[in-house]
């Protein structure tokens, strides 16, 4: 889900630059038809985004000691107890 999530970031930052050529080189059409790519592409990039779940705390060289020992026991199998 992460890749298209990305994916479709990209596409609608693509999407809104071609709508703004569009809208200059093309007409009000051309810009249009352009922003409504890029609306759903981000509505895709939204969708995959709410879809994948909340995200896993992993340790980090920020954290202090405790902090990602604390986070190592929860993300250990059966969790803390």
């Amino acid at each position: 889900m992460k890749i298209l999530q990305i994916a479709s970031c990209i596409l609608a930052c693509i999407f809104v630059t071609a709508a703004v050529f569009g809208g200059i080189f093309g007409g009000l059409v051309y810009a249009l038809v352009f922003a409504a790519l890029a609306l759903v592409s981000a509505g895709v990039m939204f969708f995959a985004k709410k879809k994948a779940g909340p995200a896993v705390r992993t340790p980090d060289f920020m954290n202090s000691d405790e902090e990602n020992e604390k986070i190592n026991e929860e993300n250990r199998p059966g969790g803390s107890d």
